[in-house]
């Protein structure tokens, strides 16, 4: 089964670049994930994902307001009070293009304190870090589960 990550996230706003910290991550790991690096702009990536033909697709993404430092693989394709961010286009907009070409998508939100992406910085915390870990712990439990 073939498998992208879309790490979504301004590597320049802190923590808010904590999916690119976690694409590393998984790269190292060598698990047959392909990562592309959207930042600002997970479109960006469409035609390159597209031309990959992943079975699933898994978009990272840093979130507030729920406990910092949890991990969620989030159903939010259908939400209509739609999840504002820094991105150019909603979430929920971003899934429905990717299911018309990718069997799978995912949105796997990683909780980060709002005070660490209000600035710039082009680091992350290491609370964030420690966040990442769990997501990477998340990411080989989806992996377990599509390639059985």
């Amino acid at each position: 089964m073939k498998k992208a990550f879309l790490a979504v996230g301004n590597t320049l706003r802190g923590d808010d670049g904590i999916c690119a910290y976690l694409g590393n991550l998984l790269e190292k790991e060598d698990l047959g994930w392909k990562v592309f690096y959207a930042e600002d702009t997970p479109e960006s990536q469409f035609n390159l994902i597209r031309e990959y033909e992943p079975d699933l697709v898994v978009i990272g993404d840093a979130m507030t307001g729920i406990k910092v430092g949890s991990v969620d693989v989030i159903d939010v394709s259908d939400e209509r009070e739609y999840m504002y961010s820094t991105h150019n286009l909603p979430m929920p907009i971003l899934i429905s293009y990717l299911k018309g070409f990718c069997k799978g998508v995912l949105f796997l939100g990683l909780n980060v304190d709002i005070e660490n992406v209000l600035e710039v910085n082009p680091e992350i915390s290491q609370e964030a870090k420690v966040t990442a870990l769990r997501g990477l712990e998340k990411l080989i439990e989806i992996n377990t589960i599509f390639d059985k």
